[in-house]
């Protein structure tokens, strides 16, 4: 068995290291590795989240206009973007897109794990 401190931090440890992948080795298949990182973790986040849910929190997960996977990946979509935007853009133009890929995806993980310590 895994210990419940490791076990709990697993995805987060996934979508940081495929982060820090894709951010610093500058190949092409460190970027594709960490990429597969950052989803596996987000996979596992999100499966994790949707069996915690109490029965309200799936009541209202089934009220939203996105697919539940497209809605439940959009953070990590957005973090993945920023990541690869900052190690890969030809042009400092695209720093601030980059930044905001970042933050938008960040802020939408923090308010997802706060919602769902409630629900």
């Amino acid at each position: 068995m895994i210990p419940e401190r490791l076990y709990e931090t697993l995805p987060y440890l996934y979508v940081i290291s495929g982060s820090q992948t894709a951010l610093w080795l500058p190949h092409w298949t460190a970027a594709l590795s960490g990429v597969v990182l950052i989803f596996v973790g987000a996979v596992v986040w999100v499966i994790r989240t949707d069996k915690r849910r109490s029965p309200y929190g799936i009541k209202f997960k089934e009220q939203g206009v996105l697919p539940f996977w497209c809605y439940e990946l959009q953070p990590f979509i957005y973090l993945t973007s920023g990541v690869l935007l900052f190690n890969y853009a030809q042009s400092f133009l695209l720093y601030p897109s980059a930044m905001i890929f970042l933050v938008v995806g960040i802020q939408l993980w923090l308010c997802r794990i706060c919602w769902r310590r409630r629900s």
